[in-house]
């Protein structure tokens, strides 16, 4: 039998590099921002701008991508149930990155026993004592005409982030959301 073994460690999104349009360099900038900002403090538009500041002041980001950020944006995911069930939560996990051995027969073509070596990185997630709630930011340009293609692009990665998490910390998983912040709307997978 083959020795399950389990890493975590935190991810650091690149830098902006200038590129203030491109899709790229907002999903950066809001995964930088989603990684630092203290969440309890996110419960208006002010407090928001606020928090903004106070990344540009410790230096977690610089005043490049605090710019690139439309706090509005922010707001929106905020004042939704979501929003404020993270608000809310007293275990979050952010940038969770992991490694698990998983059945392979999941992902295409392999024997029965065969495994691989998932690994990925959780842009967070709420642990709460009856389960885990998953969430994915994305902020690719979609319409509602692109919507469902795009979300089925992701699906079979946010399931394998959830089934993960099941995993590592034993709960079940009570949901699983891609939250498009361009349009600002959760899509369930």
């Amino acid at each position: 039998a083959i020795e399950k073994r389990q890493f975590f460690a935190r991810r650091e999104p690149s830098s902006i590099n200038g590129e203030h349009t491109s899709s790229v360099a907002l999903g950066n900038a809001v995964h930088r921002v989603m990684q630092h900002i203290d969440f309890k403090c996110c419960t208006s538009l002010e407090s928001i701008c606020q928090e903004l500041q106070r990344l540009i002041a410790e230096k977690w980001i610089d005043a490049q991508v605090a710019e690139s950020i439309d706090p509005m944006m922010l707001w929106r995911f905020f004042d939704s149930e979501i929003g404020r069930k993270l608000i809310s939560a007293k275990q979050v996990l952010r940038e969770f990155k992991f490694s698990i051995l998983d059945d392979a027969t999941k992902y295409g073509n392999a024997s029965e026993g065969d495994e691989i070596l998932l690994q990925g990185v959780v842009d967070c997630a709420i642990i709460e004592d009856d389960g885990i709630t998953v969430l994915d930011f994305k902020t690719d340009r979609v319409t509602e005409d692109t919507l469902a293609q795009v979300t089925d692009s992701y699906r079979l990665q946010v399931q394998a982030y959830a089934n993960a998490l099941s995993r590592i910390f034993g709960k079940e998983i009570q949901a699983s959301y891609l939250y498009f912040f361009r349009i600002s709307q959760f899509i369930f997978v």
